[in-house]
């Protein structure tokens, strides 16, 4: 595991260490998942996702939208028959 070590200025200090608090996660897990997150949405942005494609992932909230049908499957062999 690597380290990283920041310098925050007091006023963006406080505001994380509040933000932390406020979901009861000590700061450094608190930041390690806003870095990963981050990180993410770089990555597929570089991919050709949209900017701000996480925070929609899962937020359809419509009981008219269903999902689409989908054929059969077909049986797949077994590892040992092949």
């Amino acid at each position: 595991m690597s380290t990283l070590t920041l310098e925050l200025d007091s006023a963006l200090a406080h505001s994380l260490e509040e933000s932390a608090r406020r979901e009861h996660k000590p700061v450094a897990a608190w930041a390690r998942e806003r870095l990963h997150i981050a990180a993410m949405e770089t990555e597929a942005e570089a991919n050709g996702y949209p900017p701000g494609w996480l925070k929609l992932f899962g937020s359809i909230d419509d009981d008219t939208f269903t999902a689409p049908a989908r054929e059969a499957t077909k049986p797949a062999a077994l590892l040992d028959d092949a």
